[in-house]
């Protein structure tokens, strides 16, 4: 360091010239550090400056190179040293503040050399001695780390003073008192640009967010905490910023903060809110006015990204797993609708949000089925309230209309971010939305047929009037596609008026009142059919005098019975008191086996209802749970007379009445077996994907909905495993045998 002083001193003295050094080494004298060019002696200063520009000497060039070169070397001479002790004595905040106090009295005695030295130089800025200064202190580890913990910690304590409750403190204004000496030393020495501003940012955004998270985390959600936010900011925040920036040579610009600060407290306040906008779905709209929280964060800062993934995670981890009732996932996704739609009229956000959701959806078996219960619901839900309000035929609200003008002037075009896959307008009702999950209407009137079938096929009324209002509320979004349901319907309105006119004229009297549902069976979906015998005076009955009766009334028409079908109330009486049932008519039929006799074999029951061994066996096992019979021996059993009128009845779980999908596709597939094995004659091999696609079309009315390439696929390996087929590279061949 001092070979590169002499250096520069005899660089840039004018003994190179040939000409006496007194005025230059004059000029070193009163500038150089220690030494301070007092007021008095600036004009003697000026005055050599000037006789060693008349000697053509460069003295303002290299004059400020000089002065840097002294000061650094006359700093790290004498004040460094002491600045090292400081370190070893003191830690934490208690060494940040000596040190500053130190530069504070050591620096500002050379303020006058400053001065002089711009008046000479105008290109000179006293800033770059504090910035050679500042370089100095931060190449040292330990003074770097020092300064950047403890000047975080130095503004925390200050920021303190500014706090509501601190305010109301009777030590304020000491403490005040006190950080104002430090705050403005580094204000002074200007280390509040290169050093404090990180830290003065750093402890505002940290004591915001724990404002916020501390004070609204969880908090009421019809409660805005914007406006909250904000006057606290407007309170305590700016004070603090004036506060610690009036001592700066540049006035700061408090809108720039107050905007940089509004930002950060929108920022968390969206981080908050989005973080509970789960449970802001599900108490939409009592919600309203958090969900305006997030709307109003969402046009002051770009937070879609977070969002979408927070959203997408909690309904990952709280929706789709099988544990979810499908029912409360349809809810929340209904709720989830109106809420991302009020947020992003746009749809962006509900698309990317639900996609998962409606793909876990459209893979539950009951899917469909749990939105049509809500929709035919007596309850006041949602779904039912929606309905009520449409318009238009759910499956083609999509389609945009060329002549559509209403609203022409806010059109704007779909967002690049939209999902390729989506066709949900931005429109779409909640139904619709739903709706839209599985792309077709058959899929809903298929099940909905099914639906309607079994509660039509289990009811002890005619009156159907609630299901012929709900009939009609669903025509309007599905349109005429529900005419097989309104025949549906219909068949229970002549079947109650042609039951009451064939059991007025009937001879035989029953000795219990019957229901009978008569159907057109085109227009209804395939039931079960089995085999058996029911209570014989009933059935007798039926395929005898009913069907007669029902004959002359309808020319040219008859009946087809299905016995197992329906229900039994059945009250059976004991010595003592009188137990009831609802149960099918076969179990009906297996306790009117004990009517005569209080044992029964087996066998004997299962020849008097027409069913398998073993499948009896499976039926009496429900009253043997009931506790009415009991297996005296093996396949001989008893019945009770003891049985406790206070026992818990078991309710047996009747089977569907109607055909299994799974079973009317097959039944399906395998009629086309001849029409496989013909186009493998004529080609010679077959791949999975042209049997799909062929099959597709011919299925295309299929009640049992869109046939898919795994169902192809397990009908041809089933044609494999009989040794009609091959599977060989990827495609079916003829099994030669």
């Amino acid at each position: 360091l001092l070979y590169t002083i002499k250096f520069e001193i005899m660089e840039c003295s004018p003994s190179h010239h040939g000409t006496p050094d007194i005025p230059w080494k004059r000029l070193v004298h009163l500038l150089d550090p220690p030494a301070v060019a007092a007021p008095e002696t600036h004009a003697e200063c000026k005055e050599l400056v000037e006789i060693l520009e008349n000697l053509n000497y460069p003295v303002r060039k290299c004059l400020v190179s000089w002065y840097r070169v002294k000061f650094k070397f006359y700093f790290k001479a004498s004040v460094l040293p002491e600045i090292l002790t400081m370190l070893d004595v003191y830690t934490g905040l208690e060494a940040f503040e000596m040190i500053v106090q130190l530069l504070g009295r050591s620096v500002p005695q050379f303020m006058y050399s400053f001065l002089l030295l711009e008046e000479i130089d105008t290109t000179f800025r006293k800033q770059v001695i504090f910035t050679d200064i500042n370089t100095i202190l931060l190449e040292i580890e330990g003074v770097r780390m020092l300064f950047r913990n403890s000047c975080i910690e130095f503004y925390k304590q200050g920021f303190d003073c500014f706090d509501s409750i601190a305010q109301q403190s009777e030590n304020r204004n000491e403490r005040l008192k006190k950080f104002d000496v430090i705050n403005q030393s580094l204000s002074y020495l200007y280390l509040f640009d290169d050093l404090a501003y990180d830290a003065v940012l750093h402890v505002l955004n940290t004591r915001i967010r724990e404002f916020i998270t501390g004070n609204f985390s969880g908090s009421s959600l019809n409660t805005s905490i914007i406006g909250s936010v904000i006057a606290w900011l407007v309170t305590s925040v700016l004070p603090f910023i004036q506060f610690i920036t009036q001592h700066l040579q540049t006035p700061p610009n408090l809108d720039m903060w107050k905007k940089r600060l509004e930002f950060f407290c929108y920022k968390t306040i969206a981080t908050v809110r989005i973080n509970d906008l789960f449970e802001i779905m599900v108490d939409y709209p009592e919600s309203q006015i958090a969900v305006m929280d997030i709307k109003t964060c969402l046009s002051e800062v770009q937070c879609k990204k977070y969002l979408i993934k927070t959203v997408q995670d909690m309904f990952k981890e709280r929706l789709l797993h099988p544990g979810a009732n499908t029912e409360d996932i349809i809810t929340q996704y209904s709720s989830a609708i109106k809420v991302l739609r009020f947020l992003d009229p746009s749809g962006t956000i509900l698309e990317k949000v639900c996609s998962p959701l409606r793909h876990y959806l459209k893979n539950r078996d009951d899917t469909i089925r749990c939105i049509l219960n809500s929709l035919l619901s007596q309850e006041d839900n949602e779904l039912t309230r929606e309905l009520t309000s449409t318009s238009g035929n759910l499956f083609n609200s999509n389609e945009d209309s060329d002549l559509e003008t209403e609203g022409w002037e806010e059109w704007k075009p779909e967002s690049r971010d939209m999902p390729s896959d989506t066709k949900a307008s931005k429109s779409a009702d909640i139904i619709t939305t739903l709706c839209s999950i599985y792309g077709s209407a058959d899929v809903f009137v298929n099940e909905y047929r099914n639906l309607i079938a079994e509660k039509l096929l289990t009811t002890s009324s005619y009156d159907i009037s609630l299901e012929m209002r709900s009939l009609e509320l669903l025509r309007v979004g599905f349109g005429e596609d529900l005419c097989q349901s309104r025949i549906m319907l219909q068949d229970i309105v002549d079947s109650g008026r042609n039951h009451g006119n064939i059991m007025t004229q009937a001879q035989t009297k029953l000795a219990f009142d019957i229901n009978v549902i008569i159907i057109s069976q085109v227009f209804w979906p395939n039931l079960r059919q089995e085999d058996v015998t029911i209570y014989k005076p009933l059935q007798d009955f039926l395929q005898g005098e009913y069907t007669k009766s029902f004959s002359e009334l309808k020319r040219n028409r008859t009946l087809e019975w299905k016995l197992n079908l329906g229900f039994v109330e059945l009250d059976l009486e004991f010595a003592d008191r009188t137990l009831s049932f609802t149960v099918s008519p076969i179990q009906a039929t297996i306790i009117s086996c004990f009517e005569e006799s209080n044992k029964c074999h087996a066998d004997t029951i299962s020849t008097t209802v027409g069913l398998s061994l073993s499948q009896t066996r499976k039926k009496l096992a429900f009253w043997v749970t009931n506790g009415l019979l009991k297996e005296t021996s093996k396949d001989m059993f008893e019945l009770k007379e003891d049985v406790s009128a206070t026992r818990q009845v078991v309710v047996e779980e009747m089977d569907s009445a109607m055909v299994k999908i799974e079973q009317v596709r097959e039944e399906e597939l395998e009629g086309f077996t001849n029409f496989v094995m013909g186009l493998i004659n004529q080609s010679g091999q077959i791949t999975v994907e042209r049997v799909h696609k062929l099959l597709s079309m011919l299925l295309s009315d299929s009640v049992a909905g869109q046939l898919t390439e795994e169902e192809v696929k397990t009908f041809l390996d089933k044609k494999v495993k009989q040794k009609l087929l091959v599977y060989s590279g990827g495609v079916y061949k003829k099994c030669n045998k």
